[in-house]
């Protein structure tokens, strides 16, 4: 009985509940019929206003699509210090207005912001000399910072100091400026501090944020946080998890370590860890700048293999595999000449230093190419002051160019024609020379600068000349020319 009781009760409900539903049932299809009426107005309104709108706006749905939502894409370079490495990775812009009417030009010199750049070459081509340089001036330059990952152990602090001629205060203090680490430098560990620099920066974005100077291809102002450049020397001695000697599990994390010794282990590594911050990396304006040493292809000389890159010789291998290769903006090969000629010393040029050669063997913004390609440029090494000797430098490009007469003991310039336009100067004792002599440092300025200019991507005036190639087409133009040429 009791049972009875309960089913009977349930259908009681449910009966209740039926003719509940029952009474409200006109309200839910008048409230759907509702609906539906205001989305088919909606929605015939939207049509309406979209009828003679363009392509774009019915695709965006009247703007309202996430898709096309801005996400600039910044032009924005920084100059080495380094003319003959600026100028072959330069690339000019156009800027227009809001009617897309060109209103002028802008050249980028340098490395991209928040870029992935790789120097690499031979032994003793000074890779750390350059990284070093090229780092301090970048931050310096643009209120910056740099982080100096030591992953070889054997970085001398003065030398540093030596090379980059900051202020003391750069290397002193809790948060110095330039920041050098050392010791067993982990991919992990480098994933950490930039995500950390990144976040922070990215924080703090309203504050930091500053006016380039500079406009884009729109013509609106360039805002970008100081950049913040990490030079790691060099990517094959980072390994793939960093160790504590102090830990209990020490001995196990050694053996982890000669596992993963292997170098495609660690090729692997430093692709995930470029694929998780490249993102962020443009966002918070960090350049990272590193070193990767050249090795010998073995197999190539056993089965004939492709170039690691076009430019790059065949029986040459950059440590890091594939990462470097699609992942660097800038791939930068130094190659140290050898012999005697290219070696300088006190008594005859009034310095020590050595010649290395310089090819942009791939680059996102410029051409690529090397020495052969006609992309081969000469730096002057001063080893013992300055690192990078900029003038001697630039005398070698104007030999090469031609815009140079006489020899060491006595060079005169020459104008594009071959005219000599500036008074003597010498190789050993170009500073003094140009010190005392202002005008025939000028004309060897400008002559450099017209030399360099020729190596800058231009960007053509293109717009509204697209044409894309019909062979049909073509075909048929060229019939109807026919008759009138044989009438002829």
């Amino acid at each position: 009985m009791p049972v009875m009781l309960r089913d009977f009760d349930t259908r009681v409900s449910c009966i209740s509940t039926d003719e509940e539903s029952n009474k409200n049932e006109p309200l839910i299809q008048f409230v759907r019929f509702a609906s539906i009426v205001m989305a088919v107005k909606k929605q015939s309104l939207l049509e309406g206003e979209l009828k003679n709108a363009d392509y774009m706006s019915i695709l965006s749905g009247g703007g309202n699509s996430s898709v096309f939502k801005k996400n600039d894409i910044i032009d924005y370079s920084y100059p080495t210090g380094i003319s003959v490495i600026d100028y072959p990775l330069a690339y000019e812009i156009n800027i227009v207005n809001e009617k897309g009417e060109k209103i002028g030009k802008r050249v980028c010199y340098g490395i991209q912001a928040g870029t992935f750049n790789v120097i690499t070459g031979s032994t003793q081509s000074f890779k750390t000399t350059l990284g070093i340089q090229m780092c301090a001036n970048i931050a310096y330059a643009n209120n910056g910072n740099v982080i100096h990952y030591d992953a070889e152990n054997r970085l001398v602090v003065q030398r540093v100091k030596n090379l980059t001629k900051l202020p003391e205060s750069w290397f002193s203090g809790d948060a110095p400026r330039y920041q050098i680490r050392g010791g067993a430098i982990g991919f992990d560990t480098l994933q950490h501090d930039i995500t950390e620099i990144a976040m922070n920066k990215i924080k703090y974005k309203n504050i930091l944020l500053k006016d380039t100077g500079v406009v884009d291809g729109n013509n609106k102002p360039i805002y970008l946080m100081p950049p913040t450049v990490i030079f790691l020397d060099s990517i094959s001695n980072v390994i793939a998890k960093e160790y504590n000697v102090e830990s209990k599990d020490f001995m196990n994390d050694m053996g982890e370590i000669r596992g993963n010794a292997d170098g495609m282990r660690n090729a692997k590594t430093l692709r995930g860890v470029l694929t998780d911050l490249n993102p962020l990396m443009k966002e918070a304006n960090i350049i990272i700048i590193t070193i990767a040493h050249k090795g010998t292809n073995i197999s190539a000389g056993v089965m004939p293999q492709a170039k690691q890159f076009q430019y790059g010789k065949q029986d040459e291998k950059i440590s890091g595999g594939k990462a470097l290769e699609y992942g660097a903006s800038a791939l930068m090969n130094f190659t140290n000449f050898g012999s005697e000629s290219s070696r300088y010393h006190m008594d005859s040029d009034g310095f020590e230093g050595n010649t290395i050669l310089f090819e942009p063997l791939k680059v996102s913004t410029n051409e690529s190419g090397n020495a052969k390609s006609g992309l081969g440029f000469e730096i002057i090494i001063d080893k013992r002051k300055n690192g990078v000797d900029n003038l001697r430098t630039l005398v070698q490009l104007l030999v090469a160019k031609g815009r140079l007469k006489g020899n060491k003991a006595n060079y005169k310039v020459c104008d594009e024609k071959g005219e000599v336009i500036s008074k003597n100067f010498s190789w050993k004792h170009i500073y003094e020379d140009f010190e005392n002599d202002k005008e025939t440092c000028r004309a060897f300025m400008i002559a450099a600068k017209e030399e360099l200019e020729k190596f800058i991507s231009r960007a053509d005036d293109t717009a509204g000349t697209i044409n894309p190639f019909d062979i049909n087409a073509t075909i048929i133009d060229l019939d109807a020319i026919a008759p009138v040429s044989d009438a002829a």
